[in-house]
C-alpha cells in the first residue's frame, strides 16, 4: 500500500508539472516571438514481480517437503515523471503594427535576431524594437541589436525614416527607392541553427547557445518591417490542457486518500486481536 501512495504521488506531482507549463504557455500569449514548451512525460521505471516460496511445506498424501517456488508475476508500475520540457519552434502568425523598428522573421523558423546582453551574446525571435536615447536599436529589455559585424545598430536621429529591407538591412532618408539620399545604417545579423535542441531559454524570450546548436549566418530568413511575430501557444489548446491536469491531479489526490485510508483501517482495525 505504500508503493501505491508514491506511484499516486509522482502522478500529482506530473498533473503539479503539466499545470505549471501550460500556465507559463498561457501568460506568454500576447508576448511577440514567445515559443510554447511542451511537456514530455514517461513511466517510472517498473518492478518485476514475483511469487517466492523457498518452502512450501508438507502436502497431503506427502510427508516431504514441497518444492521450492518462484513464479513470475508480472510487472508493476511504480507512477509516471517528467521526461523533459522541449520548446516548440514552429512559426507564430504575423500581425501588423505599423511600427517602423517593429521586425518579423517571415520564415525559417529556425533563424534568430542576435543580441547583446549583460550575460553576452543571445538570440531572440521578438522583434519589436525600439531606439533609445543615442539611436541605438534596442529590445524591449533594453539589449543591443546586433549587425552583421557583431556591433549594435546605431541609428541617426536627423536621417530621415528607416526603412528595414526583406534581406534585413537598414536604410535611412529615402530608402531602397531613392538611391541617391539613402543611407545603409546596418544589416540586422539573423543567425540561423542546425539543432534547435541545442538551444537554452533563458527566460524574457532570450535563448542561449547550449551544446552543439551550429550557429550559422543564415542563407534563407527574410525579415517584414513593421510587423511583429506573434506568440505560437494556442490558447484553447492550452485551456484543454490546464483542464486535464486540473483534473488528473485531483483524480491522484483522491486516490492517496483512498490508500491512506485502507493502511488506517489495516493499522486500526485489521491489526487488532480479540482478548
Amino acid at each position: 500500500m505504500v508503493r501505491g501512495l508514491y506511484t499516486s504521488a509522482s502522478g500529482a506531482l506530473v498533473a503539479e508539472s503539466m499545470a505549471d507549463n501550460v500556465a507559463n504557455n498561457l501568460a506568454n500569449v500576447d508576448t511577440s516571438g514567445f515559443k510554447q514548451t511542451l511537456l514530455q512525460i514517461q513511466s517510472a521505471p517498473s518492478l518485476d514481480i514475483s511469487r517466492i516460496q523457498t518452502d512450501p511445506g508438507k502436502t497431503v498424501g506427502n510427508p516431504l517437503a514441497g518444492v521450492p517456488v518462484h513464479q513470475e508475476v508480472g510487472l508493476l508500475g511504480t507512477g509516471a515523471l517528467v521526461y523533459d520540457t522541449p520548446t516548440s519552434y514552429t512559426q507564430g502568425s504575423l500581425q501588423q503594427t505599423s511600427n517602423p523598428l517593429d521586425v518579423a522573421i517571415t520564415n525559417t523558423p529556425n533563424a534568430f535576431f542576435t543580441i547583446q546582453t549583460p550575460n553576452g551574446v543571445r538570440y531572440t525571435r521578438d522583434g519589436e524594437f525600439a531606439e533609445d536615447g543615442q539611436g541605438f536599436l534596442q529590445t524591449r529589455d533594453g539589449n543591443a541589436v546586433l549587425n552583421t559585424q557583431g556591433q549594435p545598430i546605431q541609428l541617426s536621429p536627423s536621417s530621415g525614416p528607416v526603412t528595414i529591407q526583406a534581406d534585413g538591412t537598414i536604410v535611412q532618408n529615402g530608402g531602397p527607392n531613392n538611391a541617391q539620399s539613402s543611407q545603409v545604417v546596418g544589416q540586422l545579423q539573423i543567425t540561423q541553427f542546425n539543432s534547435l535542441l541545442n538551444l537554452r531559454p533563458e527566460g524574457i524570450n532570450n535563448y542561449a547557445i547550449s551544446g552543439n546548436a551550429g550557429p550559422t549566418p543564415t542563407t534563407t530568413a527574410t525579415v517584414q518591417q513593421g510587423s511583429i511575430e506573434t506568440s505560437n501557444a494556442n490558447v484553447v489548446k492550452s485551456m484543454v490542457d490546464l483542464i486535464t491536469a486540473e483534473r488528473w491531479f485531483d483524480a491522484n489526490e483522491k486516490s492517496i486518500k483512498t490508500q491512506d485510508d485502507a493502511t488506517n483501517t489495516a493499522i486500526s482495525v485489521v491489526a487488532k486481536t480479540q482478548a
